[in-house]
């Protein structure tokens, strides 16, 4: 092969690399956990919710992760005389979830005779930041203001399409990682 040849291939494979590492960011690993997949279950049975559960599990690299946006959800608690600080700071939390995975999370259903489980999933970048927590004295209710960085789930018909990214991005991480 002419040296020439030589040269040019060199270039243009140093030019597609340096254009995968632009065009491709990578996904660069976090030191901690600070992305949670959180799902909310509602139960029903014969037009009654029977049950609800708010699952949250630590996320790394889910795949399936929208565009985050950062959201900010009001509410109002109920309180009980005498309940610790911790208590009402942690139901603040968890209804604060539950009200943006309703308002803005992937939404399932699944029906099997008279019962009902309606999902809701996303994806949560911690801390949650309380910005106003108002105490009601007359109703004996807490006003919250919680805002976080959210993100829905993708329509499941785009996982196959994401996963195939998310291992190339991978890929092309870990080889210049050789680099390093």
């Amino acid at each position: 092969m002419p040296a020439v040849c030589k040269h040019c291939l060199l270039y243009l494979s140093f030019f597609t690399l340096s254009a995968i590492w632009v065009f491709i960011p990578a996904t660069y690993p976090n030191e901690g956990i600070d992305t949670y997949y959180i799902k909310y279950d509602v139960k029903s049975s014969k037009n009654a919710v029977v049950d609800d559960n708010l699952l949250m599990v630590p996320s790394k690299n889910d795949f399936r992760a929208e565009k985050f946006s950062q959201i900010s959800v009001l509410g109002v608690i109920s309180a009980s005389p005498g309940e610790p600080n911790e208590t009402i700071q942690k139901r603040i939390k968890e209804n604060a979830l539950k009200n943006i995975l309703v308002k803005n999370g992937l939404k399932s259903v699944k029906t099997k005779d008279y019962d009902t489980v309606i999902s809701y999933e996303g994806i949560i970048l911690t801390p949650l930041t309380l910005i106003k927590n108002t105490y009601i004295e007359e109703q004996n209710k807490y006003m919250y203001e919680v805002k976080v960085d959210f993100c829905p789930i993708a329509f499941p018909d785009r996982w196959e399409t994401m996963n195939m990214k998310y291992k190339i991005k991978e890929m092309v991480y870990g080889f210049f990682q050789l680099f390093k």
